[in-house]
């Protein structure tokens, strides 16, 4: 059954305002139980790990769970999505993490938005970001190409959760999620300086994940056999 632009751009607000919730409500909760650095990422990288299996499943029938303008705007490369389509992706993306970042400040007892002052600078954590984002739009690339569209919630989820571990940047691979993280004095948040750099680096690393992923992509003959 297809979903109508309406519907999409719905499910696009509405997965994104659930994830950026999470990674914030996470970090806020980590600031109020007092949590060490060790427990407040495990704490964020379960949160944020688990939503995102969630919202892929619920969501990715209507709208293809992007959640996230690096993938919108690799899917638009592809020609999966018209202009039209892409642009009303990713203006739903923002304004759902803009709207996540209200909510996990107002369930903390937080202003409803400010601008963060969590400074993430240094050429480390860019190539962190370019490599989490290159990992996890070259895996929903794959995974589409090799029509094992099953895989992605639980791929996408880990990855993400997988990458707060392994990634000096510790993974926002989206810059939707980014936008949103400045928005918030959470510990897991983002200042407006930082966020830049951090976004510039995420389409870099999705546009590295495009290419490799266009050379992996099956064949006529290699589908065929």
């Amino acid at each position: 059954m297809s979903s109508n632009l309406s519907q999409k751009i719905i499910a696009e607000f509405v997965g994104t305002l659930f994830l950026v919730a999470s990674v914030l409500g996470a970090g806020h909760m980590t600031r109020a139980l007092g949590a060490g650095s060790a427990e407040g990422l495990t704490m964020i990288a379960l949160a944020v790990g688990f939503v995102l299996v969630v919202i892929v499943s619920v969501f990715g029938p209507i709208s293809g769970g992007h959640f996230n303008p690096a993938v919108s705007l690799m899917m638009a490369l592809r020609r999966e999505l018209s202009p039209s389509q892409t642009s009303a992706y990713i203006f739903s993306q923002i304004l759902g993490a803009a709207t996540g970042a209200f909510f996990a400040n107002v369930m903390f007892g937080a202003s409803s938005w400010s601008l963060s002052d969590v400074d993430r600078t240094g050429s480390g954590l860019w190539v962190g970001e370019a490599f989490a984002t290159f990992g996890l739009v070259l895996l929903i690339l794959v995974l589409l190409d090799r029509d094992r569209v099953s895989w992605i919630p639980a791929g996408v989820g880990l990855w993400v959760a997988g990458g707060h571990f392994f990634t000096s940047s510790t993974s926002f691979a989206n810059p939707a999620v980014t936008i949103g993280r400045m928005l918030s004095n959470a510990p897991s948040s983002i200042s407006l300086e930082s966020a830049l750099y951090f976004i510039i680096f995420q389409l870099l690393g999705a546009l590295a994940a495009l290419g490799v992923a266009t050379v992996l992509k099956p064949t006529l003959s290699a589908a065929t056999r």
